[in-house]
């Protein structure tokens, strides 16, 4: 049986929605779908052909569920981000792993309601 390698250090939560990225401000933008989020990093999937290449500095837009002491919040994060890794999933499909040049404002929600931490596929 196979096991993926456990790579980030911090808490992270499994959710699907979209990101964008693009490669300078006010340009063209593409869209993926979060697999998963930390306060330093983000990972998304989309298709080969528009998937960025390690190295490369994108600017990254989502925006995710958070917990605050009093109640649920989304909060967003906009900002550029470094491709660290990108690996096949699929036919066609990547998944790309992010590191966040800021860390997120506030941790990611890991007690956010079931409807919104869709599973990812």
């Amino acid at each position: 049986m196979d096991y993926a390698q456990e790579r980030r250090r911090e808490n992270r939560i499994r959710f699907s929605w979209p990101l964008w990225f693009g490669y300078e401000q006010n340009g063209e933008l593409h869209q993926g779908k979060i697999a998963d989020l930390s306060r330093s990093g983000v990972s998304f999937t989309i298709s080969s052909a528009q998937a960025p290449a390690p190295g490369r500095h994108v600017l990254t837009r989502f925006s995710y569920p958070c917990d605050t002491d009093e109640h649920f919040e989304i909060d967003s994060y906009f900002h550029w981000s470094e491709v660290i890794r990108r690996d096949v999933v699929g036919d066609n499909k990547v998944r790309v792993a992010l590191r966040l040049h800021e860390k997120l404002d506030q941790p990611p929600g890991q007690k956010a309601a079931p409807e919104y931490l869709m599973p990812s596929v």
